[in-house]
């Protein structure tokens, strides 16, 4: 977790959120002060830069 990533502050319950989904990989979520209504997130509940640096949870073949 990086303490000055708001997702990770929302994944840890620091900053309130609309929770829609959650399982132990990832988190979807209505920011309650989203500029458009509907608009739902959905983040790894890991900290990376960028979604390609996630770690592979399925084999490899």
């Amino acid at each position: 977790m990086s303490t000055d990533c708001v997702f990770c502050r929302i994944v840890e319950r620091q900053v309130e959120a609309s929770r829609v989904y959650e399982d132990d990989a990832t988190l979807a979520f209505i920011d309650l002060r989203q500029p458009n209504p509907g608009h739902v997130l959905v983040v790894p509940k890991v900290h990376v830069p960028m979604l390609d640096q996630l770690p592979s949870m399925l084999p490899r073949a």
